[in-house]
C-alpha cells in the first residue's frame, strides 16, 4: 500500500491516472443511501480516499479500499463526468453501470 504524505501542505492523489496535487480533499455525500454517507475524495478525479490525521491536521492520504476487480478507480473507459454529457434518453454504457464511481461521475460539480 502506498501512502502519500503532505510536504508544504500539498497532498497527492494516490490513484494511477490522476496523481494530481491538492491542498485539501473534497467531501462528497452519497445521498442515494439512507442514512447519507459522506467521505473524502480527490478534488480532481473524485475517487474516494482515506486521510491520515496527526495532531488534528491532515498529513497525508491513501487509497480507499475498492473491489479488487478495479486496478484504479481513477481509470475510466470514457472520462470522469461522462454521464453528465449524455442525453437523458440515451442508454448508460455497461462499463459505467459496474464502475464504483458511477455516482460521483453523474453528480455535477458546482
Amino acid at each position: 500500500m502506498r501512502l502519500f504524505h503532505a510536504h508544504s501542505q500539498k497532498l497527492k492523489c494516490p490513484y494511477k491516472g490522476c496523481e494530481r496535487s491538492f491542498k485539501k480533499p473534497t467531501v462528497l455525500t452519497d445521498s442515494s443511501t439512507v442514512p447519507r454517507q459522506s467521505y473524502y475524495a480527490c478534488p480532481y478525479c473524485m475517487s474516494k480516499i482515506d486521510v491520515i490525521v496527526e495532531n488534528m491536521k491532515i498529513i497525508g492520504v491513501k487509497p480507499s479500499e475498492y473491489p479488487k476487480v478495479f486496478d484504479s478507480p481513477a481509470k475510466c473507459a470514457y472520462f470522469f463526468g461522462f454521464l453528465n454529457t449524455i442525453p437523458k434518453e440515451a442508454s448508460i454504457p455497461e462499463e459505467c453501470l459496474i464502475c464504483p464511481k458511477v455516482l460521483q461521475c453523474s453528480t455535477k460539480r458546482t
